[in-house]
């Protein structure tokens, strides 16, 4: 098993930490869209933490990822017209981006709205702000806002990425995808 990135593969760590934050950022926007929709309940309040836990799971995956990354440095992208690399590297920053911003937008609006953040109910993050419920509707405002901007970021990524692999038939999506084999590149 190929550990750091290659020219050609990203290694096992990178899609680990790729796939697993497709599907955490997957639930949290499920739970995110469900719990706002609920009435104030004990049930909602179990919502709410349990998406406040997974969000904060997804900060500290993506500072392990970012790491990672400047341990072992993605593959360079193939050729391709300038635009389209400036476009893949204004998603990937803006998705990075959203990965740490979202987190804390989270944890700051709920703690304004004066609920604390317990990590998994175990681990208590620090409370920061005052109670101020203009301040933490702004806070979840955005956080809201910069959730449904990621979310077409994300979709257009997705999109891409298959449209690289059906109908350029290049190895971009195989080189973050386990069990796709590479195709050759066609230049």
């Amino acid at each position: 098993m190929v550990m750091r990135n290659t020219p050609t593969r990203y290694g096992a760590p990178a899609r680990t930490f790729h796939w697993l934050t497709v599907l955490l950022v997957a639930g949290l926007f499920g739970l995110g869209l469900y719990m706002t929709r609920l009435e104030f309940s004990d049930w909602k309040l179990r919502v709410y933490s349990w998406h406040e836990t997974v969000g904060v799971c997804v900060f500290l995956l993506t500072l392990a990822r970012l790491g990672w990354r400047l341990y072992s440095p993605p593959p360079p992208l193939p050729p391709a017209p300038w635009v389209e690399h400036l476009a893949a590297e204004s998603a990937h920053r803006f998705l990075y981006f959203c990965l740490i911003v979202q987190p804390i937008l989270g944890w700051m609006g709920s703690n304004a709205f004066g609920f604390p953040v317990v990590w998994f109910g175990l681990v208590p993050l620090p409370n920061p702000l005052p109670k101020d419920d203009d301040l933490g509707g702004l806070l979840l405002g955005a956080h809201s806002l910069l959730a449904y901007a990621m979310g077409l970021v994300l979709l257009i990524h997705a999109g891409a990425a298959l449209h690289h692999h059906f109908v350029r038939r290049d190895t971009i999506l195989a080189r973050m995808t386990p069990g796709i084999k590479p195709r050759p590149e066609k230049f």
